[in-house]
Formats: structure tokens, C-alpha cells, sequence
């Protein structure tokens, strides 16, 4: 089972979460978010506020086309696109049952 982490505008945020849910993604927790990256000026640090960040957690198989779906909607060609990473999972608990969830730990 795997995280992926993904800073977006906030503008694609729906399409995003559309295209996740038609591959069989099951949920998403979507954060509105602050900072900077390469583009940071002197003049205005922190105040980007145009950016959403969007974590999920994939089956193995589900990866490769995830990545593929966020980086297509999220991509319009200009800087500050945004960021993605694909962390592994150790360990995954349902919280109302107190169960770990099997099916996410095994490859």
C-alpha cells in the first residue's frame, strides 16, 4: 500500500478528485495549503495560498495510474504546478473497528 502526497493548485482540485474516484480510489483528504518553492520572492514570502494538498492511500496496483491521472489534471505547463510524492505504508488501522486493514498491506 502506498501514500501519495500531491501539493496542486486549487483550481484542479475537483478534477482531480473526479479522475481518482473513477479508477476505484476510495477517499481523499485535501488540505488548503501555504508556502513556497523555486519561485519564492523576497517580497512576498508565504503569502502563495493558491494551492491545495491532497493525500490518498493506493493499492500497489493502483500506483502507476494515480500518478499518472493527478500529474495529467494537475499540469497546466506553468511554474508552480505544484508536487508529488508516493510514500510506503506500514501499517493502516481502521480506527472505528481497530483492525488493521489487511488488504492495504499486502502487496
Amino acid at each position: 500500500m502506498k501514500m501519495i502526497w500531491a501539493v496542486v493548485r486549487s483550481g484542479k482540485v475537483e478534477s482531480i478528485a473526479r479522475a481518482l474516484k473513477s479508477i476505484g480510489v476510495s477517499g481523499c483528504t485535501v488540505s488548503r495549503v501555504r508556502g513556497y518553492g523555486e519561485e519564492w520572492h523576497l517580497y512576498e514570502p508565504l503569502i502563495h495560498g493558491g494551492h491545495h494538498k491532497l493525500e490518498t492511500i493506493v493499492e500497489e496496483n493502483q500506483v502507476d495510474k494515480a500518478v499518472k491521472l493527478i500529474t495529467e489534471h494537475a499540469s497546466t505547463g506553468i511554474e508552480g504546478d505544484g508536487i508529488l510524492s508516493v510514500f510506503d505504508l506500514g501499517t493502516v488501522v481502521n480506527i472505528r473497528s481497530k483492525e488493521k486493514v489487511k488488504k492495504l498491506l499486502d502487496p
